[in-house]
């Protein structure tokens, strides 16, 4: 088979994307990296013996060394470097958010719209077995009904350091909403088979960073600067079907030492399954309750997971080209997470619920 030619933009968090690459059938190659910082440029070049080098991601996309890519930035660069990748033709997989805001996030989907290339977003916690398996017990009927869920990512030491874009809103849209709670919001509206939502009551609040408190050194060095995000969020959701999410996420709270669980609970009528994930666990996070003979039931099922949830969604997205198959995770899908986060916002800004 001809072989997928792929690059790969942003030499940061696309370190895990140029190693999923690398770890594919022989039928893809990566050949192109590209990232305004020189250094780190050659630095990660050099480590993953990448050939094709670039510092302006319209060279890469201009210069017909590749088919596909994926897009590593932060999050006011998805727009802009998609649309190009898109409108050149080129096979788009984009970290989340979709972007950093939702109308940044229409010019993508339209730019997907229009083009023949395949567009998918890197909603990569889908992946897991454990959510797979709650995947499976909604859509066989295991839970019944459901009615309820309660999802959250929190974390007591986390604030992002380093160069410091994740505290400047025009760059990242936002704090935890935008960076931990865009994948508990997928998570839940992907288990639910994508329910538009249909009211939003939220609130933010930012306690620690203006601080300089509790901020997670081990991501980078560097100074952070001004701090223009939240810090933590909670939002109460109204999902068509008649489910009702409670959402919560935080950078930093007082709680216990190195706390960094994302958890996710569906209620149903027939029966309640936990998700509980501390510190990105892989096993033992998975219970269901139910009832047998008119006694109450706990069942821990068990469901062995590998930590390669980024590796499945690359497969994933090369899979799609070569099988001309739709995306799984599309730009509808990430619109649709960016409304109801700047829903939250909004709703938290003005103090009142808003209708969809």
């Amino acid at each position: 088979m001809k072989k997928l030619r792929v690059g790969v933009i942003g030499g940061g968090v696309g370190r895990i994307h140029i190693e999923a690459y690398q770890a594919l059938p022989a039928d893809v190659e990566l050949v192109a990296l590209c990232d305004a910082n020189e250094t780190r440029l050659q630095e990660v070049a050099d480590r993953y013996r990448v050939p094709h080098r670039f510092t302006d991601y319209r060279e890469l996309v201009a210069a017909g060394l590749v088919e596909a890519v994926s897009i590593a930035l932060p999050n006011s660069l998805h727009t802009p470097v998609s649309v190009a990748a898109l409108e050149a033709g080129l096979h788009v997989l984009c970290e989340k958010p979709l972007a950093e805001s939702a109308a940044a996030g229409q010019k993508i989907v339209e730019a997907a719209a229009k083009s023949t290339a395949k567009f998918m977003i890197c909603f990569n916690r889908r992946y897991r077995p454990d959510v797979r398996w709650i995947r499976q017990a909604i859509d066989t009927g295991l839970l019944g009904q459901v009615y309820q869920v309660h999802a959250g990512w929190l974390r007591e030491t986390g604030i992002p350091g380093g160069t410091g874009w994740f505290a400047n809103k025009q760059i990242a849209g936002g704090g935890p909403l935008i960076d931990l709670g865009v994948h508990m919001l997928d998570l839940v509206l992907w288990l639910l088979s994508y329910p538009q939502p249909r009211t939003v009551s939220g609130d933010v609040q930012a306690n620690f960073g203006p601080r300089e408190l509790k901020t997670w050194h081990s991501y980078g060095a560097g100074t952070r600067g001004s701090f223009e995000v939240e810090d933590s969020a909670s939002a109460f959701i109204r999902l068509a079907g008649g489910a009702s999410l409670f959402l919560e996420t935080s950078w930093a709270s007082h709680a216990k030492p190195g706390l960094d669980d994302f958890f996710v609970t569906v209620r149903g009528t027939h029966g309640t399954v936990e998700l509980y994930v501390p510190n990105y666990a892989w096993e033992n996070t998975l219970t269901f309750y139910t009832e047998i003979n008119g006694g109450p039931v706990t069942v821990r099922p068990h469901v062995v997971g590998q930590p390669a949830d980024h590796f499945e969604a690359v497969a994933d997205f090369v899979a799609c080209i070569k099988t001309d198959s739709p995306p799984t995770a599309t730009a509808a899908d990430g619109l649709t997470v960016m409304q109801i986060i700047e829903a939250i916002y909004q709703s938290a800004a003005n103090q009142r619920e808003v209708v969809f």
